[in-house]
């Protein structure tokens, strides 16, 4: 079914060609079938569009402001059909910002399994720094952010927010891993392997081991991690992580997690955040509806 009646376009050939033969030529269709689309017109319109003349067509008055409506109606279905091709472009492309915790298996995973079902969509999935993360979802340079925090930022709307809490990770069979909890104090002992100052991690980190008046130096510092995971299965070394950046090798019994006493270093969250004030295309609502229910069915 076509967006407007073609006996428009007809019209429009005969007015700008000034024949009816020519604009037969140009749509490609017999001079009949334009003189009957035509006559339709004028017989809906109640008005006579075209003078005939023996070397052609003129326009009357009617005609001309018959030739601004028929006009109007061809772009404006133009421009819906181009901006539904380009709201249809950017809805299946879906820009994530996170930082390594999140962002190194988590989210890659849950966009694997969401193109199993949606398999016309792709991912940009950019990994920085949390406070990094919000900053690019609330300046419009990604659709969402999945990244810890430890505050609420004004330029952002919280679709989701759940307790991330940091844990003593070490290698199975660590003199700690049998700890049902423990206390940071306890960790400090042992060699320890941190990410760098700028993340959320590391900064709780800071703050307990600065109020307790100790100074610590880690062994080990790098944001990837799999490179601290790696670093740890390899000795005594214990790391601080949530459980949702430590799943895959949980589960592969390679590591064991130990909840931290210290309240503190449960005051993290895992966010899922938008722009505040944007209203979501239909395709990336369903994503992150799709992504709250993998966080929902996860130990974060």
């Amino acid at each position: 079914m076509p967006l407007y009646d073609p006996a428009l376009r007809y019209f429009l050939a005969v007015f700008e060609s000034g024949s009816i033969n020519a604009a037969a030529r140009q749509l490609h269709v017999a001079g009949s079938a334009v003189s009957r689309q035509i006559s339709r017109l004028e017989k809906e319109v109640g008005s006579v569009l075209f003078e005939r003349l023996p070397s052609g067509v003129v326009a009357t008055e009617s005609g001309d402001m018959f030739a601004g409506f028929a006009r109007r109606v061809i772009q404006d279905a133009g421009h819906v059909v181009d901006e539904i091709h380009e709201r249809r472009g950017a809805e299946s492309l879906i820009s994530i910002a996170a930082p390594s915790g999140v962002g190194h298996e988590f989210l890659p995973r849950i966009a694997a399994d969401y193109r199993k079902i949606h398999t016309g969509t792709w991912f940009v999935l950019k990994l920085t720094e949390p406070a990094t993360a919000t900053q690019m979802v609330r300046d419009g340079a990604t659709d969402v952010a999945v990244t810890f925090n430890l505050a609420i930022d004004a330029g952002v709307k919280i679709i989701d927010s759940r307790p991330a809490p940091l844990m003593a990770v070490v290698r199975a069979g660590h003199p700690l891993a049998c700890e049902s909890s423990i206390r940071l104090r306890e960790l400090l002992s042992y060699p320890l392997a941190l990410s760098a100052p700028n993340t959320t991690n590391r900064h709780l980190f800071d703050v307990v081991v600065k109020s307790a008046s100790r100074g610590v130096e880690p062994v080990f510092v790098c944001d990837n991690p799999d490179a601290l995971l790696s670093f740890v299965r390899q000795g005594d070394a214990v790391t601080l992580m949530g459980r949702i950046t430590t799943e895959r090798d949980l589960a592969a019994g390679d590591v064991v997690a130990i909840p931290l006493k210290e309240k503190e270093l449960g005051q993290r969250n895992l966010q899922v955040q938008t722009k505040a004030g944007r209203e979501l295309p239909a395709a990336l609502a369903d994503f992150i509806d799709f992504l709250v229910a993998a966080l929902g069915a996860t130990e974060v």
